[in-house]
């Protein structure tokens, strides 16, 4: 990634001098923080909104089913001692499926979360993207950089586009 953003940012530098030399339309450069933009706007929010009720939902649901695997346990070590072998093998077997069933459960949970912030992401990241493009041919950029993919160390915050992105992706969500 850092070999790419190197790249962007090497060939930005040459044709900023190729348009200086040929004395072509000035080089404008901006960047925006997209991680930023996606956290900051009004999308963003719900989405996390969205993502913490479907996690407390979860929880809870997984918390109850906890509680019914702690009780089967405190039940066979509680009489574990007075049921018969056959008994307490099958108590044993009964809790080890339920645990593996809980275990499951947690995995699938995760899986889910995952899935689901990664498609509330790309949704909104997609928007972005388009408000960015359309900002870069409206304001008559060259070149408009990603902040954390394309190598930036330092850059004036005049360059800084992502508060605008964010006011603009706010705009559309009303």
């Amino acid at each position: 990634m850092k070999k790419s953003g190197v790249f962007i940012l090497s060939w930005g530098m040459v044709v900023a001098c190729a348009s200086f030399v040929l004395g072509a339309e000035p080089v404008k450069i901006g960047y925006v923080d997209l991680q930023r933009a996606l956290n900051l706007c009004e999308a963003g929010k719900e989405a996390k909104k969205v993502m913490t009720l479907e996690m407390e939902k979860m929880q809870k649901n997984f918390a109850g089913k906890q509680k019914e695997l702690e009780k089967i346990k405190e039940d066979l070590e509680k009489r574990g001692s007075v049921l018969s072998e056959t008994a307490r093998r099958e108590r044993e077997r009964e809790f080890q499926a339920k645990l593996r069933d809980l275990q499951r459960l947690q995995r699938d949970y995760e899986e889910e979360l995952r899935r689901k912030e990664r498609e509330l992401s790309e949704r909104i990241m997609k928007n972005l993207a388009a408000i960015v493009q359309k900002m870069g041919e409206e304001g008559k950029y060259t070149l408009i950089l990603e902040k954390s993919q394309s190598g930036i160390i330092y850059s004036p915050s005049a360059m800084d586009l992502t508060e605008e992105v964010i006011r603009t992706a706010d705009q559309k969500q009303r």
